[in-house]
């Protein structure tokens, strides 16, 4: 039986929007401190201040642009073990660029946080993603 493109172009506007999918899963909450962490583009180079720190499972870490933007916060996903990468991922937020990176921060005083709440202990290696180049890293110790 054919059918007449009419009914075919009726249909498909008809037809509902695709949902779209579903976070890996949510965000785990933050039990613990908040440590604060400056990101900076000035005559010194591009940084986070500072571009160590400690954290245990549950805390966070609140990044806030300070000058010399655009700025996000990211991970590579091959350098973080398959047993966090989903965690880690929610923990970025809904508001997020893409797997394991943050949304980009274009103003003076924006500020995104990632919890490490159900992360395990172990070094994970931040960057900004348009400074990486200039080495804008930031080591993140879970204990």
């Amino acid at each position: 039986m054919r059918v007449p493109s009419a009914f075919l172009i009726l249909s498909l506007a008809a037809a509902p929007a695709a949902a779209p999918a579903a976070a890996a899963g949510a965000a785990a909450p933050i039990t613990g401190k908040t440590i604060e962490v400056k990101m900076i583009g000035d005559a010194k180079g591009y940084r986070f201040e500072p571009a160590n720190v400690t954290v245990k499972t549950g805390d966070a870490v609140k990044f806030t642009f300070v000058s010399g933007g655009p700025h996000n916060v990211a991970i590579d996903p091959a350098a973080v073990p398959a047993d966090v990468k989903s965690a880690l991922d929610a923990n970025f937020g809904a508001d997020k660029m893409g797997e394991l990176s943050s949304k980009m921060l274009l103003n003076a005083g924006e500020s995104t946080t990632i919890s490490f709440g159900g992360i395990k202990a172990g070094v994970y290696e931040f960057h900004c993603t348009p400074h990486l180049a200039m080495n804008m890293k930031i080591k993140v110790t879970v204990q």
